[in-house]
């Protein structure tokens, strides 16, 4: 693919689009195109671990920046890790009494456990996050690794505001297999839940 960051894969999008006159709402179709990605796809890329600490005395850290969902939680004063069990919010079995914690939820924008921390406590999370391009963040791992899905998904959102039919059903294909592909790649190392490719539906082409 001719292009390695945001700059580039905006100019890429106004060139495929041949409407020049669009370029400002170019970013708006990326970040419509990465929102479905964070949302549908479970690939490694997305996978990260991250030190927190649970101080002595609360019950809640606040998530990380970028996070989108949990995958597990440990306590790492000790190895191996001890991994916590975690339950919804609801059924989380609150104590005021201060311990050593067992149990843990997302709860808003925190992690939270059981009980009171009786000391610090040094917390590794692993969890899902997301993708965001921008000026700031010019370049990711996905776009890096897989800038067919970028390209392709950012047309298809262009759908709204472009009325060839014959374009959207040829970017359609093109989205249909870089995500098969991806699918393909990450089933080589582990089995993962498809990306689904519905954003056809939403644009009429099905």
């Amino acid at each position: 693919m001719p292009f390695a960051n945001y700059t580039e894969l905006r100019a890429a999008v106004v060139g495929w689009l041949h409407r020049s006159d669009l370029a400002g709402q170019i970013p708006d179709f990326i970040d419509l195109a990465e929102r479905r990605f964070n949302r549908i796809a479970q690939v490694r890329l997305m996978e990260n671990e991250v030190p927190l600490t649970l101080t002595a005395g609360s019950r809640s850290i606040a998530l990380p920046d970028g996070f989108t969902a949990p995958l597990a939680v440990w306590l790492a004063d000790v190895q191996p890790r001890d991994v916590l069990s975690a339950v919804v919010p609801e059924q989380l079995p609150v104590s005021s009494q201060a311990g050593r914690p067992r149990y843990w939820a997302v709860d808003g924008g925190n992690l939270a456990f059981d009980c009171p921390a009786d000391a610090a406590y040094p917390v590794t999370l692993r969890y899902r996050g997301g993708f965001k391009l921008n000026d700031a963040a010019p370049t990711n791992t996905l776009l890096t690794k897989y800038p067919d899905l970028y390209l392709y998904g950012t047309l298809l959102e262009s759908a709204p505001r472009i009325r060839d039919a014959d374009s959207l059903a040829l970017w359609q294909v093109m989205y249909d297999r870089a995500v098969k592909e991806i699918n393909q790649a990450e089933s080589r190392s582990r089995a993962v839940a498809p990306l689904r490719t519905e954003l056809a539906d939403l644009v009429g082409l099905r």
